[in-house]
């Protein structure tokens, strides 16, 4: 089944579907990451019709206080886009590249987008607590903690460019990778999640090869 998205809508919808999953416990995450895919299953990667790809330097980020900034620019993208063009080439596909004048995005087949979605998670844990009895009284209130912290989750979309539906401003998504929990406060860590995310998520897709 074919999935159009309306392109203004591409940030929103994100985001929205981010929120539909619940962010996996902290500390498995050391341990594992939670990488999903899905695709259009009317594709086939090997047609040569989809062979030139054109992906951004930058990396959007919305949500949370990442918004301070718009974008995560070279070179502390670098690392990441890198890994997927690494993997893309290997797939035997051919990265555009070039100036505004050169059009690199309009002449590509497919175009792909990379955000990285802040999350704040809040919430309130209580322990123990019983009511007291009768005029005696004697019980105590629960014990109660609030707790606060940042994840995110970093998705790569795959976007059919050459079967762009009629509708202005509508775009045919054909792969879509979203990684559950990659980003947190430290930057070592987010980097080292998502480019382990990035490779599971292209073994998890074997068909995305020419």
């Amino acid at each position: 089944m074919k999935k159009t998205i309306q392109l203004v809508g591409v940030i929103f919808a994100l985001a929205i579907l981010s929120s539909c999953y619940k962010s996996p416990d902290l500390g498995g995450l050391s341990n594992e990451l939670v990488v999903a895919t899905d695709r259009d299953l009317e594709i086939d990667f090997t047609d040569a019709r989809l062979t030139d790809y054109y992906i951004s330097d930058s990396i959007l980020r919305i949500g949370g206080k990442l918004l301070d900034d718009t974008y995560i620019i070279a070179p502390q993208s670098d690392d990441i886009i890198n890994r997927i063009v690494a993997k893309m080439d290997a797939r035997g596909f051919n990265r555009l590249i070039g100036s505004a004048a050169t059009n690199p995005l309009g002449r590509s087949d497919i175009a792909i987008i990379t955000t990285a979605i802040s999350i704040t998670n809040t919430g309130q844990n209580c322990y123990g607590g019983y009511p007291g009895w009768g005029w005696y009284g004697g019980g105590y209130y629960p014990y109660c903690t609030s707790y606060k912290y940042d994840t995110g989750n970093f998705t790569i979309e795959m976007v059919d460019k050459k079967a762009t539906p009629e509708e202005v401003g509508k775009l045919n998504l054909i792969w879509t990778n979203i990684n559950f929990g990659v980003l947190n406060s430290n930057d070592n860590i987010n980097e080292d999640r998502a480019l382990e995310s990035i490779d599971q998520a292209f073994e998890q897709s074997p068909y995305i090869t020419k």
